[in-house]
């Protein structure tokens, strides 16, 4: 594959980013970027600017930036989840989404995508020390799209994602799960699909995947429904 520019590489993280953001929601500030991404503030700045002639960024002087996602076309309508069956048909399909992102991300990934992928993996095990980690475990799954090079997928699956977390807080997990035993399980878990996107194995990184969303889709299922 070709290099892609540092600003490309910026745009396509900032997308995968913002997919995780409600309509209107504030982006963090360029500096935020700049050690999340692992890129200059240039970089980030070229692909801030992109995304506002794009008009899927607004910024207001003096407040910083904003994510718009009604101007932009719709990939698909995200149905309210209102029973239980509403909520296993749509890890049914972020499923069959991130798979696939994942067996793309093994066979597409830069040097760079895979040193964001480590990092994003080294913070969230660190927070699981003290926190549930919310962020930093979206930001992992962030940094895996972005590995893909489909900033149209990686927006799709970020939508997805954030409808499911919204939906859940993974509120259930919390009381099923220690910190320490879901530390293990996001070690475990993670740590394959880091090494089959390492490895640039597609087939590992797609089963690895698929193991750790179903394990995890398993686990708030079964506390909720008691």
């Amino acid at each position: 594959m070709e290099a892609e520019s540092r600003s490309e590489s910026a745009y396509r993280q900032l997308v995968a980013f913002m997919g995780q953001l409600d309509d209107g929601q504030r982006l963090p500030a360029e500096s935020d970027f700049v050690d999340m991404f692992g890129l200059s503030r240039a970089s980030i700045r070229e692909a801030l600017a992109r995304l506002r002639a794009e008009g899927q960024v607004r910024s207001r002087k003096g407040s910083g930036s904003y994510a718009v996602h009604n101007g932009s076309p719709e990939m698909m309508r995200l149905s309210a989840i209102e029973t239980m069956r509403d909520l296993a048909e749509w890890h049914e399909v972020r499923l069959a989404l991130e798979s696939e992102v994942a067996a793309l991300a093994a066979d597409r990934r830069t040097d760079a995508d895979l040193a964001n992928l480590q990092k994003a993996q080294a913070d969230l095990i660190v927070q699981l020390a003290s926190n549930h980690a919310d962020k930093e475990d979206v930001a992992f799954h962030s940094a895996l799209a972005a590995c893909a090079h489909s900033p149209k997928l990686s927006d799709a699956l970020g939508r997805l994602t954030s409808h499911i977390f919204k939906w859940s807080s993974l509120s259930a997990e919390r009381g099923f799960l220690t910190l320490a035993e879901r530390r293990e399980l996001i070690s475990l878990e993670h740590g394959g699909i880091v090494d089959a996107v390492a490895a640039r194995d597609a087939d590992r990184a797609r089963a690895e995947i698929r193991r750790h969303l179903l394990n995890g889709r398993s686990r708030v299922l079964s506390t909720l429904e008691r």
